[in-house]
């Protein structure tokens, strides 16, 4: 069995619990909202009302001026300019809304379980660099988008998913170096035990490391983290302070060794090359609707010729709706193939690296301190999860046969960077005697869950008869 303490699997439950409950109600009134402004016609109001703002603001010309030698303005300018009005309007609607979501789920429900160290200024703060961000970086990449579309012909979505490709790369690579600082201090790891275990594991499996950094993750959450970033020879390795309290030295480079499985499999370009995929197949499925007169009309826009029907309308309107439903059969598959990659990275990390015992301690131990749900309903899960449930990752891990058991002494566990967690949380881990998948067919054992409770005041996880 896998024993964790009753309190720390209560609290597990309540805040999933909290979580999935706040969600809920948070689901429940956007989709209540979205059809009441959809019966009142909203869409064509906000857009009518971005063209008079841009026009009041001079944005664009309907008719020229001989005396303030001004011309009219070229059909692509003006929808353009409205577009980029409609979209501020609607996200300072949508952020206003979602505000009080926000306040609510970072101040009570993070907050109540240990999580939030946002301060209120923090907050907004973040808030208006995301409007910055939208502003200089989100408007100019739907604008050109909107003139590729309009300048290309019938195959413009080739030439959208290019340069959105394009985009990609170029964020990719400007967004740990100048977008991510803006929100948290990244502190270069050049010396110490850390570093020097890391580095050791880079050049075990020939990964290109260059940088490692430590982020402060610790000022906004006490959530974990780690992820590395960067092309070709340019590797980068970025630590959560947070994860360096919770683990010790072994279980990140457990831990690291899974990340590094990613790459070394292949994973990491391979979820590049689904996401240009989704791209190319949405835009390509979006040109044959796009100059649809009922996709508009539908909606309450009025549909005169094709030229006067706005690209960006379209485009929400379609992935909001016929989109829609294509969306959610896709988004299934990638986790699908996600939860695939997972077990085939904690198998590198174990078979290949040798690490299984530790990342299995590592994972239930970042699982403790996080909170996150033990035993999840299995076809919840299978639709709604990229990672597989924590039981049938340390499953897998521990029915292979290259699995190796370590028996380590009480001061080799506290041998950890910065480890804070109670070394009797974690103990005994053995699920190899278990080979259904269906994380249905098991319970808990103690707490509220079971009445014959154990006495040792611990939680196991057992097979149902």
């Amino acid at each position: 069995n896998e024993l964790i303490s009753t309190e720390k699997f209560e609290k597990s439950l309540a805040y999933g619990d909290d979580k999935y409950s706040f969600g809920l109600k948070q689901g429940l009134f956007m989709f209540v909202e979205s059809i009441i402004l959809l019966c009142l016609g909203y869409l064509p109001y906000i857009w009518d009302l971005a063209n008079q703002v841009a026009l009041y603001l001079h944005l664009y010309t309907d008719k020229s001026d001989v005396y303030a030698n001004t011309e009219i303005s070229s059909p692509l300018r003006k929808e353009v300019m409205i577009t980029m009005v409609f979209v501020i309007i609607m996200s300072l609607h949508d952020m206003i809304i979602s505000l009080p979501f926000s306040l609510y789920s970072t101040f009570v429900v993070e907050e109540k379980h240990g999580f939030n160290k946002t301060t209120l200024g923090l907050f907004f703060k973040d808030k208006l660099l995301m409007i910055a961000l939208m502003m200089i970086l989100g408007i100019p990449i739907l604008s050109v988008v909107i003139w590729v579309i309009r300048s290309t012909g019938q195959n413009f979505f080739l030439y959208v998913w290019l340069f959105l490709c394009l985009m990609s790369i170029v964020l990719m690579t400007i967004y740990p170096v100048y977008i991510a600082p803006l929100f948290n201090k990244y502190t270069k790891l050049d010396s110490g035990e850390v570093y020097d275990a890391i580095k050791e594991l880079a050049v075990q499996v020939n990964f290109p490391l260059t940088q490692i950094y430590v982020v402060d993750g610790s000022k906004r959450s006490a959530h974990s983290n780690a992820y590395f970033y960067g092309f070709f020879k340019n590797k980068r390795i970025v630590l959560y302070d947070t994860l360096l309290d919770q683990v010790d030295i072994s279980e990140v480079k457990a831990i690291l060794g899974h990340e590094m499985g990613h790459w070394k499999l292949g994973h990491t370009l391979q979820g590049f090359l689904i996401s240009q995929s989704y791209t190319l197949a949405l835009f390509l499925c979006f040109s044959y609707i796009m100059n649809s007169p009922s996709l508009y009309t539908s909606f309450g826009f009025t549909y005169t010729n094709d030229s006067e029907m706005p690209v960006f309308i379209g485009l929400v309107l379609f992935t909001q709706t016929i989109w829609a439903p294509v969306d959610k059969i896709l988004t299934f598959l990638v986790n699908c193939n996600s939860r695939i990659n997972e077990f085939a990275a904690d198998a590198f990390s174990n078979e290949t690296l040798g690490y299984g015992y530790h990342l299995c301690t590592g994972l239930i131990k970042i699982s403790i301190e996080n909170l996150g749900c033990m035993v999840p309903d299995y076809y919840y899960s299978i639709y709604h999860y990229s990672h597989p449930p924590l039981v049938e990752r340390l499953r897998a891990i521990k029915n292979s046969s290259k699995y190796v058991e370590i028996k380590e002494s009480n001061e080799n566990k506290k041998n950890s960077t910065k480890n804070k967690i109670n070394e009797n949380e974690v103990e005994n881990i053995d699920l190899t005697d278990n080979n259904d998948n269906n994380s249905d067919d098991y319970e808990m054992v103690g707490g509220n869950t079971n009445k014959n409770k154990k006495k040792n005041g611990k939680i196991g996880i057992k097979k149902r008869d």
